[in-house]
């Protein structure tokens, strides 16, 4: 790792230079007072203020102010980088599809990192949608006592049923699940799957239920009016690193 305060431009050069030629490309940031000067699909131009700038292996460069989360300027994974002088430091970013040029200019450069990143753990997600689905597949009763789930994602005309199940009494049950809030799209969701199965099945008694951690007061009354049903499932999903045992760690 190499770590420079107030390099001249020749110094952040040879640094920046020195980890891209090592065999495993080093990750360099830039703190400093800069301009940005884009043109592609458009055109933009930020005057001279003090940022930070994050060149990745990858090709992938980012301008970030001392405020908020997105970068004011970037360009992906697959970009092509130069450094050279002119008059300071200068980065300049190209791509060809689509075509696109980053032009990076530092007046002064008040601390810059050179150093390689070891990072071989995978992120492990819990929290979407399947796995909500997952958890209730696994147990039905979590929905009521006596429910078996006979299909999952089962196909209509107006798209997949999350889980096609049958109730105590043998009655058909469609389980429509979000991941984190009940909305009135969903219930219209739901009473469409209803309609498509009553069109093949007229006699057949079917159940809809929306199952989520929590449903909206709009969603909650439009589902009273159209006769289906509500349960509340609570996230309690673990992780791996027993450090971080649920989605409230976060």
């Amino acid at each position: 790792m190499k770590y420079l305060v107030s390099p001249s431009p020749q110094e952040a050069l040879d640094a920046l230079l020195e980890g891209r030629s090592d065999s495993k490309k080093s990750m360099a940031t830039i703190i400093g007072r800069c301009k940005v000067e884009y043109s592609g699909r458009a055109k933009s131009f930020l005057d001279y203020g003090d940022r930070l700038v994050i060149v990745k292996p990858d090709g992938t460069i980012m301008v970030h102010s001392d405020t908020k989360r997105e970068p004011l300027n970037w360009q992906p994974p697959g970009t092509k980088i130069e450094y050279s002088l002119d008059d300071g430091l200068t980065i300049l970013a190209r791509r060809t599809s689509p075509v696109e040029t980053m032009h990076i200019h530092f007046r002064k450069v008040h601390a810059l990192t050179v150093f390689q990143l070891e990072d071989g753990a995978e992120l492990n997600l819990v929290g979407e949608e399947s796995d909500l689905v997952d958890k209730i597949e696994k147990d039905p009763s979590i929905i009521e006592p006596g429910l078996r789930v006979l299909r999952r994602e089962k196909t209509t005309d107006s798209g997949y049923i999350d889980l096609f199940c049958e109730d105590a009494k043998g009655n058909t049950v469609i389980v429509e699940v979000k991941r984190t809030l009940i909305s009135h799209n969903a219930v219209y969701q739901l009473e469409a799957y209803l309609i498509d199965f009553r069109k093949k099945n007229k006699e057949a008694p079917v159940r809809g239920i929306l199952c989520a951690p929590r449903i909206s007061e709009m969603a909650k009354t439009l589902a009273d009016e159209k006769g289906l049903e509500y349960r509340q499932i609570e996230w309690d999903f673990e992780l791996k690193d027993k450090k971080q045992r649920s989605l409230d760690c976060f």
